[in-house]
């Protein structure tokens, strides 16, 4: 295994679904290996799971070496107390200089967990990480999206850094040639806590990681009657309806809707948002869509930040209008097909 303790390494989790890599994972590789060009070590990944010689392969192909590999049953479904100790054992004996994580479900309780039991600096939801001599520098939001700080701390080693989905731009996938390599870490036959297994909705019709249009709706509808409205423009564009937190805290539409951290990640060819502000806990689970257009009254709603279009308005003024122009189109395209 091509790994020198002596040396300033970026160790990154990688995250498997059970049916594809994380998109937060190569992310992390890019700013690993952004960091790497800084201490002049190199990037390895960890993979934690059961069966994985699938993804393992895959991640050998996108340029970290080592892959190291913990394959265990016990390790099947995620468990956060057995995946924080296990983690924090690997990156103890590994010693790196930075242990790189996605702020997501997974690294929210993960990072602060190795964190403590190794009594190392920890940064979460991170939007960009500097290393100078002796100093760690991140970016930070705060006020829910509202404003960014810088935090400026004392390196020490290792760093436990958790970057928020979509900090890193990510235009092609990162590549180059790694090895796999399996690694050992005793886990106990007996568990504290065991992991039975894992609901999910079940993937049908309104699967809307599967939606190439999504309509999203936040409290700026202001009440429930006007989802109707949401549902006549995604029904003309050929997409779903999803919306933020809020509508689901009121009760209008159920959690299956929610897009969100506690909610679903997209990545939609469009993603309207119609009367969302853009809380960093929303923007994080959209950042993969290819094209964001928001719609809000409020000119320094934080949506606008991460949008490609925006729309400063009611949206009531001007949601019919695109409804009958969606309309039209769709009747001339059935018209040319000979419908």
């Amino acid at each position: 295994m091509y790994w020198d303790k002596n040396k300033s390494n970026v160790l990154i989790l990688a995250e498997w679904t059970g049916k594809e890599i994380d998109s937060i994972t190569p992310q992390l590789i890019v700013k690993g290996k952004e960091l790497e060009d800084k201490l002049g070590g190199t990037v390895g990944a960890l993979l934690l799971g059961r069966d994985l010689e699938q993804p393992a392969q895959a991640l050998s192909q996108m340029g970290v070496n080592p892959v190291l590999v913990v394959d265990h049953s016990h390790l099947q479904l995620y468990n956060p107390q057995l995946y924080s100790r296990v983690i924090a054992e690997v990156v103890k004996d590994l010693n790196p200089s930075v242990f790189l994580l996605g702020y997501t479900y997974m690294g929210m309780v993960v990072g602060p967990a190795v964190a403590t039991r190794l009594d190392a600096r920890l940064f979460t939801n991170c939007l960009d990480v500097e290393l100078t001599e002796g100093e760690v520098r991140v970016i930070r939001p705060i006020y829910t999206g509202l404003m960014y700080t810088r935090v400026e701390g004392k390196r020490s080693k290792p760093l436990v850094v958790s970057l928020q989905r979509g900090a890193v731009s990510v235009k092609t996938p990162p590549q180059g040639t790694g090895t796999v390599t399996p690694y050992s870490v005793e886990i106990p036959e007996a568990l504290p806590v065991k992991a039975i297994d894992i609901l999910a909705e079940v993937e049908g019709e309104r699967d809307l990681r599967k939606a190439e249009v999504i309509v999203a709706a936040g409290r700026g509808i202001r009440e429930k009657g006007n989802l109707k409205l949401m549902e006549e423009l995604a029904d003309a564009l050929g997409g779903m309806v999803a919306c933020s937190r809020p509508v689901v805290d009121l009760g209008w539409l159920p959690l299956s809707y929610q897009v969100g951290i506690s909610g679903k990640t997209v990545r939609p060819k469009v993603y309207l948002a119609c009367g969302i502000s853009g809380a960093v806990q929303h923007v994080t689970a959209i950042l993969d869509s290819q094209v964001i257009i928001a719609i809000n009254n409020d000119p320094k709603a934080p949506i606008f930040r991460v949008a490609k279009y925006g729309i400063v308005g009611d949206l009531f003024e001007l949601i019919p209008p695109l409804i009958a122009k969606a309309r039209e189109r769709k009747v001339r395209a059935g018209s040319a097909s000979g419908g």
